[in-house]
Parts: structure tokens; sequence; C-alpha cells
């Protein structure tokens, strides 16, 4: 399989050949290329969809499409792929948090393979790569300094020369569309933390609304979050040896098996601050809606629910 950095560059090339198009940004930061998607660049939804196929390594299709609640329709991402470990969870997950002095981002992207953030995760994958380029998305509301440029490189054995930063922020349009379009990671990281044997997942399919914007930083996580815990659903398509086993593990994977579900996690910011990442039970955060297809038996198991009302409030706080 060709490099999830190659694959991911070759779409970063693209977004940089039509860098105004997008609302996109490119400039040069200690030798390495940063792209604002959504840092200081307007960005947009089709920045928003580049960003997150670079965010799978290359290895995914997103698209937009849209749901109806029927007196309220939103934004949605559409995501599928093939190779849902590799894109999702060697790539797309979340994994690195770069912490440099004052500078603090949650990493995503290809160029954590190269990292192997975290490296008991890559070792149980059973997934490597070699690269002498290197991709890496930051969420983050701030440019990289030349100290995070150098820890990156480091890390990633790359030159900052051969080193592309992509950023933007949670609460741009582009940042909104890449957190929904983790809909298919999501329910895989929350399958992996139940102990779900996730190399037996073949194809991966997930839709989940795109959280409308909010100036603050700290709603706009809760929102986008509550996008997928109260609106999001995957589908699976699975090889697995016992329908009984898998529907046991079917069953606790949605954000409607945790002792927090029914909570607006944009509710619940207003009133603790970034902590309440730490204040809430870890298995909230999966999709509402998880739906499996056991192909060595045929079976078709379907978890969870869609919880229009919540994600009515989500959006319509006055915070």
């Amino acid at each position: 399989m060709v490099s999830m950095n190659k694959l991911a560059l070759d779409i970063l090339e693209e977004v940089v050949s039509r860098a105004s198009e997008l609302g996109v940004d490119v400039l040069e930061i200690a030798g390495s290329t940063v792209v604002d998607m959504g840092v200081r660049a307007r960005g947009g939804f089709e920045a928003g969809l580049y960003l997150s196929r670079i965010c799978l390594g290359g290895l995914a299709s997103v698209e937009i499409t849209r749901i109806d609640y029927g007196d309220l329709v939103l934004p949605a991402t559409q995501v599928y792929t093939s190779y849902p470990i590799e894109a999702c969870m060697a790539s797309q997950y979340a994994g690195w948090r770069i912490s440099v002095g004052e500078y603090f981002a949650m990493a995503s992207g290809p160029a954590r393979a190269l990292a192997r953030k975290p490296k008991r995760l890559y070792e149980e994958l059973g997934y490597s790569e070699e690269s002498s380029e290197a991709v890496i998305v930051l969420e983050t509301s701030r440019y990289p300094s030349r100290e995070v440029v150098e820890y990156i490189s480091s890390k990633t054995g790359v030159k900052p020369c051969d080193l592309y930063i992509v950023v933007a922020s949670t609460n741009s349009v582009a940042g909104s569309v890449q957190v929904s379009a983790r809909i298919v990671e999501t329910g895989i990281h929350k399958l992996h933390t139940l102990g779900f044997n996730i190399k037996s997942i073949l194809y991966g399919y997930g839709v989940a609304p795109i959280a409308p914007l909010h100036p603050d930083q700290l709603v706009m996580l809760g929102r986008t979050n509550d996008m997928i815990l109260y609106g999001g659903e995957v589908f699976y398509i699975v090889e697995y040896s016992s329908d009984e086993e898998l529907l046991e593990y079917i069953e606790k994977t949605p954000s409607t098996s945790s002792k927090d579900y029914g909570r607006s996690l944009a509710e619940k910011v207003r009133e603790t601050g970034i902590e309440f990442l730490y204040k809430v039970d870890p298995g909230i955060f999966a999709p509402a809606v998880v739906e499996v297809n056991n192909i060595e038996t045929g079976s078709v198991f379907r978890k969870g629910c869609v919880n229009i009302e919540l994600i009515k409030k989500s959006i319509s706080l006055k915070l």
C-alpha cells in the first residue's frame, strides 16, 4: 500500500494549487510548509473536505450531505472507507498531544505513523511506514512556532523542509467539518476501548451533522462532540466468528450506553470549562447509532438512537 503520508501530500498539493479559491493561506515557518485552513484563513466547506481526507491519510472518501430533522436541517459529513483501521486509527485518530512551551494542539494525520504516537497502538495494529515527507494536522487556534516545528521534525525524523503542517481551529467551518468526519473513527475507537478486535472491521461508513459555528472555542468543542454523540450514525462490515459475542460489544458501543448520556456537552462546558473533558464518562464519546453487518453469518445488529432534542438544544444555547 502507498504511504499515507504520500497520499495525504498529493491531496495537500491540490489544496495549495487552489489556495485562493478554497480560502486557505500557505506560509513558511521554520522551513516547514504551513497550510492554514481555518485559523486566520477563512476556509470553508470544501476546505473542510480536503482537511478531512488528509486526516484520514488519503484512504477514505468524504462528502457533504444533509440531515433533515423535520424543522431543522443541518449539513453533514458522509465518510466511507475500505481501510478503516489504517485511515481512522493509524492516521485520523487525534492520538498525539503536542505540548511545547505554552503551545498546545491535538495532532492527527499520517505523520503520527512516523512518530508512532501512541507507540502501543501502532504495535497492536502492526502498522508502520517510512516516508521522507510528513503531513500533520493540528487542531489549534495558533500557528506553530519554530520550536513546535523542530519538535515535530525530531519526532517524525523528517526535515522541516519536508514537513507539511495543516492548521484549523474548531470554531472554523473546515474545523467543524473535520470533527464530524471523525464519525467512523469515533466508533472504532470506542470498540477498541471495550477490548474488541478492531482488525475484524473490514469496511466503515458514517454520517454526522456538522455543528453550526460559535465564536467561543470551548462551546464549539462541546457542540462538535454533541453532533457525533447525539446525531452520528455508523455502519461497519466485520468478519467475526461469534454473533453472540459481537452483539455484547455492540450493545456497549453507542453513546446511549454511557452513564452521562442525555446531557449536552455544549451545556456542560458552560459550567465547567475545559475540565468537562475529564468530568464526563469517557464512554460517552461514541456515535449515537452503531450498526454492524457480520459477513460470517449475514447478521445485522443496530443499537443506539439519534437524539434530535439534544441536537437542537446543543446548537440553540444562548451562551
